[in-house]
């Protein structure tokens, strides 16, 4: 018999960390999302994305799209020795709180290169109950970024596309 305090306690220190526990469920890290609603709708598209990367006719999304110096996505992700959803489970997300997010159609960016992908948490949450492909579409897209591939060319409708096709 414990008391309540101990018993919460004992409980708390037995539990893994958020770290732990999103490297062994194959999710990302999605603490800085603040707003409850865009963390829980971040987590559901982060797992069908993952879901979607285990299909090999998804994966070959990532032979589609190039960067810039002439490597596929595919080779950059081989180089690393990750899985398309290993990868995906090392990103780190944010909540982006700059005027990016003013524009309401956008609901991520990342910088080109870097593992950290910012979301724009009310879009998010306000766009997946009506549009979840769209949503999870946008979490290979931007995952593709954080490997290298830019914009314009190709285009993010492009990307999204390739995505979409290959994928859904």
């Amino acid at each position: 018999m414990c008391f309540y305090s101990m018993c919460v306690l004992v409980v708390w220190l037995a539990m893994p960390s958020p770290e732990t526990q999103a490297q062994e469920s194959g999710a990302s890290l999605v603490a800085d999302i603040l707003d409850p609603r865009a963390r829980f709708t971040l987590g559901r598209a982060m797992k069908a994305a993952a879901e979607r990367l285990a299909r090999p006719e998804c994966q070959k999304v990532l032979a589609d799209f190039r960067d810039p110096s002439g490597h596929t996505i595919q080779e950059r992700l081989d180089r690393i020795g990750d899985t398309p959803r290993q990868y995906l489970a090392r990103l780190t997300f944010h909540e982006a709180l700059d005027r990016r997010c003013q524009d309401s159609a956008r609901l991520a960016f990342t910088t080109v290169g870097q593992r950290e992908v910012f979301i724009c948490g009310a879009q998010l949450w306000r766009t997946y109950p009506t549009d979840p492909a769209h949503v999870e579409a946008l979490i290979i897209h931007e995952m593709m970024h954080t490997l290298g591939l830019r914009e314009n060319p190709p285009s993010s409708l492009e990307i999204n596309a390739g995505v979409l096709k290959r994928c859904w």
